[in-house]
This record gives structure tokens, C-alpha cells and sequence, in this order.
């Protein structure tokens, strides 16, 4: 169990890595998807090791908080990505 542990924390930091360093908004967004995912999992696992049922209740609003920032994150860009291109419009 210990080593799967292991290994989702190797993958969730080669993730913040290209969240880190992601040429594009789009990467960033993924990676930043996956680590999530990466740390909903370890809390799950945290939960069989430990028999701590409320640890699944943490990891279910975790997810829910995330989809959250993650659509949060969409609008953000998806507004200033309009304005831009107004902007560019209007500069002759």
C-alpha cells in the first residue's frame, strides 16, 4: 500500500512540475486538474490504511472543490481572454 502512496506522490510532484512550467494556460489547468485528482487519491488511500471513514467524506468534498476552482479557473480566463481581444480591437 505504502508504495502506491509513494508513487502517487512521485506522479503529483512530476504534475506540479508542469503546473510549474507548462508553456500554455491549458497545461497549467490540466496539471493543476491532476494533482487534485493526485490528492484525492492519496486521502482515499489514507482512508483504507488508517479505517478512518470520515477521510472519505474529506476526499468527496475535495472533489467537489476542485471542480469548482476548476471551472472558477475557466471563467477567469475565458473573461480576460475576451477583453484582450477587445482591447486589441480597439488599439488601431
Amino acid at each position: 500500500m505504502t508504495f502506491f502512496i509513494t508513487l502517487l506522490f512521485i506522479f503529483m510532484f512530476l504534475s506540479m512540475y508542469r503546473l510549474f512550467k507548462g508553456p500554455a494556460f491549458h497545461d497549467r489547468l490540466l496539471s493543476l486538474n491532476l494533482v487534485s485528482v493526485h490528492i484525492i487519491l492519496i486521502i482515499c488511500f489514507f482512508s483504507v490504511l488508517f479505517e478512518r471513514s470520515f477521510l472519505l467524506d474529506i476526499a468527496i468534498v475535495y472533489a467537489l472543490l476542485s471542480f469548482a476552482e476548476i471551472i472558477a479557473f475557466l471563467k477567469l480566463y475565458e473573461k480576460n481572454s475576451e477583453s484582450e481581444k477587445e482591447s486589441e480591437v480597439e488599439s488601431p
